[in-house]
């Protein structure tokens, strides 16, 4: 059975959605349910996803819990995998990666029986994430060529460009910094073709890190500020932590260790309070790293179990490996 809608509300939000104005759809959502009778699951579903894009994570998880139990007594099969699959983005923002690697195999598993090449496509593209987050970098790499080829099929020019991000990270963590900055170039120009913002600002982020680590600064500082203007138009929250916590990264590759410091905290307790467990635990890594190479070593030794003890939890082994390597050759 498929889930009612109601077209004075569904229909506006959908439009929201698909033209990436989350805050926008989200404020709308919040305006009606306060004075609509006929808020529906679709409804809800929507405001889930769009508030899962700007980081209100809590309204998000409320918001797709209660969809999700009713799209399962409406038997709405498509729905409820979109339900399940908010629900896992958010739980990895928030560092449940076990909890969101269940909630992505649970979609994958329905989209096998259903043979739903659309999801089976993201839940390929979910789980890799956990993967590539926990170093497993062949099982990340074949399940994201799994999701290029389920995009390619589609012709789902966003998918597929997602993915070429997504395989650059990889390449440039497996140590193919050039072929990894090429081909994340070639993502990010088509991102800019397709006029997607937070596909934009999310290559720009990642070409920007690239950029710091081949020490081509004057450009890792114009892609981090054009992307935070792009998260900043979106009310993307996650993208305009990423942006500060990439300067933060920037002043640390600089020499400018105080200031590195003293960014990195600060993105550190904001992403913390935010929910992007990620963001929060690579930003505690620069804080450590900028006050060992200030020759701050008791202040610098703390900082690192913090650091230290946040990867672990998230299982994140290959930010762990680059973040002992970095250390290691950190003049202290």
């Amino acid at each position: 059975m498929l889930a009612p809608c109601s077209p004075r509300i569904d229909g506006p939000l959908r439009d929201l959605v698909d033209s990436s104005q989350y805050r926008e759809a989200v404020s709308l959502f919040l305006e009606w349910s306060e004075t609509a009778p006929e808020v529906t699951p679709r409804s809800r579903l929507l405001a889930a996803q769009a508030a899962s894009r700007i980081g209100e994570f809590e309204l998000a998880d409320t918001l797709a819990t209660r969809a999700q139990a009713e799209f399962q007594v409406l038997d709405d099969k498509d729905c409820l995998l979109d339900c399940t699959n908010v629900l896992g983005a958010v739980a990895f923002e928030r560092g449940s990666v076990d909890q969101a690697e269940a909630q992505f195999q649970s979609v994958m598993v329905l989209a096998e029986r259903i043979g739903s090449a659309r999801f089976i496509a993201r839940a390929a593209n979910n789980l890799a994430s956990v993967a590539h987050l926990r170093g497993q970098r062949e099982r990340a790499s074949g399940l994201y060529r799994r999701a290029l080829d389920a995009y390619r099929k589609l012709d789902d020019q966003r998918g597929m460009i997602e993915i070429a991000y997504n395989l650059a990270q990889s390449l440039r963590e497996s140590g193919r910094l050039k072929a990894a900055l090429e081909d994340c170039t070639r993502a990010v120009d088509a991102a800019e073709r397709v006029g997607a913002g937070g596909l934009r600002a999310l290559t720009r982020l990642g070409r920007a890190e690239m950029l710091i680590e081949s020490g081509e600064f004057d450009s890792a500082s114009s892609d981090i500020e054009q992307a935070q203007q792009l998260a900043w138009l979106e009310g993307n929250e996650p993208h305009t932590l990423e942006s500060e916590r990439l300067k933060a990264l920037l002043a640390l590759r600089c020499g400018h260790w105080g200031h590195a410091y003293r960014h990195a905290e600060t993105i550190r307790t904001r992403a913390s309070h935010s929910g992007c467990a990620l963001i929060a635990a690579e930003s505690a890594a620069i804080a450590a790293l900028a006050l060992k190479a200030d020759r701050r070593p008791v202040e610098a030794a703390a900082a690192n179990d913090v650091a230290i003890a946040s990867l672990v939890a998230l299982g994140a082994n290959g930010r762990l490996e680059s973040h002992a390597r970095h250390w290691r050759n950190m003049a202290a």
